[in-house]
């Protein structure tokens, strides 16, 4: 029981709280779109490969990742097979920076998500606010916004 109280502690001590990822994703930034691009770009590839960039539109995706229906990655095993069960999802990320007045630019971050249904011959598509989304997609979009905002809190217009 001490062990369960002591990881729950952990957890929440890692957690930004609402309003710190409110501020992240209302965040302008007094930047190129270019540098805050490449500024995100780092960042996302400390946690998550990347499948696609445009340097040229300022944005990216992350290579889409099985997960459990309670957010637990399920990773390649021999021969890159994952194995996959009823409801699990794969999600990706995409990353945009985008102009918002002459001299400013902010960043967006929104998960692509499909959901494996037994007996379905293709998955179906989640929509953010799919009411049957995990709950899980949308933090992990939250912690790879912040992560983002964090390491750019120095072009954060007005600072």
């Amino acid at each position: 029981m001490k062990q369960l109280a002591l990881v729950a502690v952990v957890v929440a001590a890692c957690a930004h709280s609402d309003a710190e990822i409110k501020t992240a994703k209302l965040a302008q930034y007094s930047a190129s779109p270019a540098q805050l691009y490449d500024l995100a770009l780092e960042v996302a590839q400390h946690k998550y490969k990347i499948a696609t960039s445009d340097p040229e539109h300022f944005d990216f995706w992350t290579t889409p990742r099985f997960y459990s229906p309670e957010g637990d990655l399920q990773s390649e095993g021999a021969g890159g097979v994952v194995k996959i069960d009823n409801h699990s999802v794969q999600v990706a990320f995409h990353v945009a920076v985008v102009s918002t007045t002459p001299h400013s630019v902010a960043l967006a971050v929104t998960p692509q998500t499909f959901q494996v249904l037994s007996g379905s011959p293709k998955p179906r598509e989640l929509a953010p606010d799919d009411p049957y989304l995990p709950p899980f997609v949308l933090g992990r979009a939250d912690e790879l916004q912040f992560a983002i905002y964090d390491q750019a809190r120095a072009l954060v217009a007005g600072h």
